[in-house]
């Protein structure tokens, strides 16, 4: 037999370790901070040594708390890529998805359909709750990432293009749009967790965009909703409603412009041998990440509408609301 600390305080302890006090990490973990606290001192009774300093402010690792988080982090990485393997084993034509619940919702799920009856044999099983440590183990095939990454990966990285945003409303409310700076003319719709996105269209688009009507919505989905219920215009990656402009549900007055953000999508090494995920990521470079420029309904791609905007004026154009 081993002689160990308990499996659970150690694996307790790393994720405490990651926190700058018992409170912070016990609201993270669902638990009392009394009970963190007497779990980490029983771990250092264990090991007859002190694993943090406690200060008024919090919590820090000493440096034998340090080793242990290192050890904690080497073996427990181990040890899930090898249960992920044997999970994994014989998993027969299957594929492991991980990608954010936005980019599931209304990049994926709307263009499945055509996977499936490409593959009618192949199992697709998605997890939103996923990041690069889970494909680094094995526990994902797929991951699907936009926006910067956290460098050093812990695998390989394959860039796949840079992100393309732009507006997007209902086909009633681009009655009202007849130019580009006619986008000030309905209220821009804004997505709490990007309340800078329309600044970051203007600057791709060569725009200066000065607003005052905003309407501000907790998630995508809802600004999305909202823009087809033609309550105004809402900024998206072109990916994300690709589908609801095929359908008609919303148009792109401007089309999309490139901003200095990428879309990733990487593949576990191990499973690039199986013939489901080779041929899941062949669909996906080609039916999801595919760059179509699509024209705006004014008979202009995107590329000329900025290239007109910047020969019109010797610097950026500006658009100002005076509602």
């Amino acid at each position: 037999m081993r002689k160990l600390p308990i499996l659970k305080s150690l694996h307790l302890f790393e994720a405490v370790s990651e926190f700058p006090s018992f409170s912070r990490a016990a609201e993270r973990l669902n638990m009392t901070t009394g009970a963190v606290s007497y779990q980490m001192r029983l771990l250092e009774d264990w090991f007859g040594r002190r694993l943090f300093v406690r200060h008024s402010s919090g919590v820090r690792l000493t440096s034998d708390g340090e080793q242990l988080k290192r050890s904690c982090a080497s073996a427990f990485t181990m040890l899930e890529r090898g249960c992920y393997e044997l999970r994994r084993r014989n998993a027969g034509r299957s594929v492991v998805v991980g990608c954010s619940a936005t980019f599931l919702s209304h990049g994926l799920l709307p263009r499945i359909g055509r996977f499936r009856k490409l593959y009618p044999d192949i199992d697709l099983v998605f997890e939103t709750e996923a990041d690069l440590d889970a494909l680094a183990v094995g526990a994902l095939d797929v991951l699907f990432v936009a926006g910067p990454l956290k460098r050093p990966l812990s695998v390989r990285e394959m860039h796949t293009s840079n992100e393309m945003i732009g507006p997007v409303c209902a086909p009633a409310t681009l009655e009202a749009i007849k130019s580009p700076e006619d986008i000030l003319s309905v209220p821009l719709l804004h997505e709490a967790d990007r309340l800078d996105a329309w600044s970051e269209w203007a600057s791709a688009a060569a725009i200066c965009l000065q607003e005052t009507r905003k309407v501000v919505f907790d998630t995508f989905s809802l600004a999305m909703e909202a823009a087809k219920s033609g309550l105004g215009a809402a900024i998206s990656s072109q990916i994300l409603v690709r589908s609801n402009l095929e359908k008609g549900e919303l148009v792109a007055p401007f089309g999309f412009v490139p901003v200095n953000r990428s879309i990733y999508i990487f593949v576990n090494g191990n499973a690039r041998n199986n013939a489901a995920v080779e041929r899941f990521e062949r669909w996906a470079l080609s039916d999801i990440l595919s760059q179509d420029h699509q024209p705006s309904p004014f008979g202009a791609p995107t590329w000329q509408i900025k290239q007109a905007a910047q020969s019109k004026l010797p610097d950026r154009r500006l658009l100002t609301s005076s509602r």
